[in-house]
């Protein structure tokens, strides 16, 4: 279900996709797929975690380099961003919620820049104030999908944060950094 999504994110942000693949979870599948020359950048989703079946951070480290792999955000926290050579490579999680939060937090921003377009949030912004409070937790961003109720901001209610339907219910998303406990009633934000 990813593949369509990043194929629009990426033609959103000017890039052109060179080939999609569905591999396997098998080592040397991952290893031929990332050292297949002609990209700038290449997205893995899937894989990215730490489970057994999870190979990609160990190939890539493999055949090039990890400086990043897991990230205090929720969701997207088995992020990983690295490189074989001048090549980026971004593994997004597999989970559909949190590999569009983490393409929109590094993948997009690079494909951009590359590009030579602004690396800024390609989304419209607004200021408005928070009806209820959108609570999050000190020591790690949250990208946290919010709806407009009468001009004001209000979190979506969630049992976790990769559920799906949140991102068709959202109106636009809240970013609270890592040094927030959240945004209190009242407070204004940009969403």
């Amino acid at each position: 279900s990813n593949s369509p999504t990043l194929r629009a994110l990426i033609e959103r942000d000017g890039g052109e996709l060179e080939l999609s693949q569905l591999l396997s979870d098998e080592r040397d599948a991952i290893k031929a797929a990332l050292t297949e020359p002609g990209a700038d950048v290449i997205l893995v989703s899937g894989g990215s975690s730490v489970g057994a079946e999870d190979h990609a951070p160990a190939v890539l480290a493999e055949v090039g380099e990890l400086p990043i792999h897991g990230v205090a955000m929720r969701p997207s926290s088995p992020t990983g961003i690295g490189h074989i050579g001048d090549v980026l490579v971004f593994l997004l999680p597999g989970n559909p919620v949190s590999c569009l939060c983490a393409y929109d937090f590094f993948a997009g921003r690079a494909i951009r820049i590359l590009g030579g377009r602004n690396g800024e949030w390609p989304h419209r912004r607004l200021n408005a104030v928070v009806a209820r409070k959108i609570a999050s937790e000190v020591g790690r961003v949250d990208y946290c999908r919010v709806r407009l109720v009468d001009g004001a901001v209000e979190p979506i209610a969630l049992s976790g944060a990769s559920i799906l339907s949140s991102t068709t219910r959202a109106d636009g998303f809240v970013i609270v950094p890592a040094a927030s406990e959240g945004y209190g009633a009242g407070t204004s934000v940009d969403v």
